[in-house]
């Protein structure tokens, strides 16, 4: 028979993504209204540019709490990042501060999403990073034609060329992350390091798989696209020939765990 603490921690797992959807929808009106004045008619009727302006609002203010949360887990894997670095969708830039500076010698925060721009710049000061971290204003796949143009930083950057890649919760809403995920591992040099904590598909079958798949319905719309049923692992995995993979989920995750986490590093 199933303890009351138990049974109370299922429902809370349960019903968990809801609240986090709940707490994202009340970003929305603002964002309207920041829109509004002046009016950015651009944004405001394109549904794809709306939802990143309602997501960047929504993260900058969610995302400290992560942060704060999962420090302990985050931390010591962004701070294994050495060399030249492809840090992926930093967003707001919650996980900066994590980065080791004597081990670092760029980092190149591709970050499509330009209203998280401002408080990305406010956090690589905050950081002490400037002069080191370089805010790339495209997709992964326009990488290398934003090198091409003559982008700040340009030097440094080409296939083969990288030590270490980071990706925290980008994986789970990257467009064609399986593509995405071996043009990046074209970057990255031998002996360099790819550093993961993503959301991931659950390896539960059943109940929890259904219930994952029906949250999952919600989920990317009111998160910035992010999917949670990604197959993340596999693709990683598939990606290179690794010479090292230690993935884990994160230990007081159960099995019936509705949003689960992957992280570690691969050693190509």
């Amino acid at each position: 028979m199933v303890s009351p603490s138990k049974a109370l921690d299922i429902f809370r797992r349960l019903i968990g993504p809801f609240h986090l959807l709940l707490v994202s929808l009340s970003f929305l009106p603002g964002t309207i209204i920041s829109l509004l004045h002046p009016l950015q008619l651009r944004t405001l009727l394109s549904p794809r540019r709306l939802q990143s302006a309602w997501f960047a609002r929504f993260w900058s203010r969610v995302g400290t709490d992560i942060r704060t949360n999962l420090r302990p887990r985050v931390g010591p894997l962004i701070a294994q990042a050495h060399g030249v670095v492809l840090d992926i969708g930093p967003g707001s830039g919650e996980w900066l501060s994590c980065f080791d500076k004597s081990k670092v010698e760029r980092i190149y925060g591709v970050e499509p999403n330009v209203g998280c721009h401002g408080k990305l710049r406010e956090k690589v000061k905050e950081a002490g990073l400037e002069g080191v971290y370089v805010v790339v204003p495209v997709g992964v796949e326009e990488i290398g034609k934003w090198i091409k143009k003559g982008g700040e930083g340009k030097s440094g950057l080409g296939k083969g060329d990288v030590d270490s890649v980071v990706t925290v919760f980008c994986l789970c809403s990257v467009s064609q992350p399986k593509r995405m995920i071996g043009e990046l591992c074209g970057y990255l040099k031998d002996g360099g390091n790819w550093i993961v904590f993503e959301h991931v598909v659950t390896k539960e079958k059943g109940f929890i798989a259904w219930y994952q798949a029906f949250v999952d319905l919600f989920w990317p719309h009111f998160i910035g696209g992010c999917s949670i049923t990604r197959d993340t692992v596999r693709w990683l995995k598939e990606a290179g020939s690794w010479s090292k993979v230690d993935l884990v989920q994160p230990e007081d995750e159960p099995p019936y765990q509705i949003i689960p986490h992957i992280m570690g590093v691969l050693t190509k």
